[in-house]
């Protein structure tokens, strides 16, 4: 009977601990969501990513990247920043030629912005810019795309 009693006290402590894990997820999960209408392709990581509208969701370290209309989209990490003005929500990207990278996510007003990790396709260009350059400065244009935060 004590086993017994033991067993569903366990189950119910367990089950609570999954439900309150799942709010506080779900609550960190719709905070902090950025929408936005990309007019180009972009790269993520090592992932071509077509031009269309993105909902852009931090998960963690990390920032999912997905098209609202398919299932194409990107998982990367990203690194805090904090804000130094009040700015709209905005994607930044990096233009190198007529290729674009996710450079950062701003939510938005005062709120969080984060960097995303180079990928290796952007430092290998940034390194072969370096080297054609005569000052081994990599130019880049920073292309801004003003985002709604959701």
């Amino acid at each position: 009977m004590k086993r017994q009693i033991a067993k569903s006290v366990t189950m119910a402590l367990l089950l609570t601990l999954t439900l309150v894990t799942a709010v506080a997820t779900a609550n960190g999960q719709s905070r902090g969501n950025v929408r936005a209408r990309v007019p180009f392709g972009f790269i993520v990581g090592e992932k071509m990513l077509a031009a269309g509208a993105y909902e852009i969701v931090p998960i963690g370290d990390a920032l999912s990247i997905k098209r609202v209309d398919s299932k194409d989209g990107a998982i990367r990490l990203a690194m805090t920043t904090s804000p130094n003005e009040k700015a709209p929500a905005r994607l930044v990207f990096h233009r190198y030629g007529n290729t674009y990278f996710l450079s950062e996510v701003w939510e938005g007003g005062d709120r969080v912005g984060r960097r995303l990790n180079e990928s290796r396709q952007e430092r290998a260009i940034k390194r072969e810019q370096s080297r054609i350059a005569s000052n081994g400065a990599s130019h880049y244009q920073e292309v801004v795309i003003l985002a709604t935060d959701r």
